[in-house]
């Protein structure tokens, strides 16, 4: 199972995964856990496939990488 892209170097950050339901999953997480609200939709990524978001807030990266650990550790006990 592929991981979240964290694109920093992009303005604003986007976040991308091949599964709109994954990027869907870790706005949410976002949302919910860290208030992080100023963020676009997911959407078709036309340049590289799969799905793309963007954040327009400071949020540390590190919460998506750990959330996304979380979840490949999930998927691998199933």
């Amino acid at each position: 199972m592929p991981k979240v892209l964290i694109d920093l170097d992009h303005r604003p950050v986007s976040i991308r995964h091949p599964n709109q339901f994954v990027l869907d999953s870790c706005l949410f997480y976002l949302r919910n856990q860290h208030h992080v609200r100023k963020r676009s939709i997911s959407m078709p990524d036309r340049h590289q496939g799969g799905f793309i978001a963007f954040i327009y807030q400071a949020f540390d990266p590190r919460w998506i990488i750990t959330w996304d650990e979380k979840r490949l550790s999930l998927k691998e006990e199933e």
